[in-house]
């Protein structure tokens, strides 16, 4: 299943110039995307941004719960950073939908060069009032 992106998103949205562009695949509580992150996102000689690695964790666990219509906002994450991540190289970014009540869902996520962790997170969203347009 693919959820349909908010055009403005630094993350998924198709039409911010600035952001990232990253597609998700969705199935089953789990979330997934490729890419390739480019020197538009360096933190320090040649490595991701801590922010931009923690925005990515975001984004896949918030695509994990989505599925189903949750709609909800982060509430508490927590990122551990294992490896630099490096740019210009394919990645693979993955979320799993952990438990989903009426109003908290919680996800981890990973991002992963081969087969190398470089990053991994947990998180607690808390569900919106209303479920609004899909992501």
């Amino acid at each position: 299943m693919r959820l349909v992106a908010d055009q403005g998103c630094l993350v998924c949205g198709t039409a911010n110039p600035i952001g990232l562009q990253v597609h998700f695949d969705v199935e089953g509580g789990h979330a997934h995307a490729e890419l390739v992150l480019s020197e538009l996102f360096q933190g320090w000689q040649e490595v991701a941004h801590g922010g931009v690695v923690s925005a990515l964790l975001d984004e896949a666990m918030f695509y994990a719960l989505a599925e189903e219509g949750w709609r909800g906002m982060t509430a508490e994450m927590t990122v551990r950073f294992l490896k630099p991540v490096p740019l210009g190289t394919t990645l693979l970014l993955t979320a799993e939908r952990v438990k989903l009540h009426r109003r908290l869902g919680r996800a981890t996520a990973r991002l992963c060069s081969g087969d190398d962790v470089l990053a991994e997170a947990s998180g607690t969203f808390l569900a919106t009032a209303e479920r609004g347009p899909r992501r």
